[in-house]
């Protein structure tokens, strides 16, 4: 498992290519835009990713960071997940 996965550090879009079948990716998920929200772009946020980097399974959707986030914020990332992370993932372009 490659944790975690910085979204600003990294291609992600690479990284996936390179440990696609190969190796679990976690994190991705940009912990400025959950600390700083609002709600709207966390779900954002949290879509892209999983379409980014969940597509073909081999991915825990989570921050790429642990840090004192609102909770509100955290409601929002769970939220996402519950309501968008069922396969087949749909696209969110």
């Amino acid at each position: 498992m490659l944790n975690p996965i910085q979204a600003t550090a990294n291609n992600l879009d690479h990284i996936r290519t390179i440990t696609n079948g190969r190796m679990t990716l976690q994190g991705g998920v940009s912990s400025a835009v959950i600390m700083d929200g609002p709600v709207e772009k966390i779900v954002e946020e949290v879509r892209r990713r999983m379409w980014q980097l969940g597509q073909d399974g081999g991915y825990f959707c989570s921050p790429d960071q642990g840090m004192p986030f609102p909770k509100e914020h955290i409601d929002a990332v769970y939220n996402a997940v519950v309501e968008y992370g069922s396969y087949p993932l749909e696209p969110c372009l």
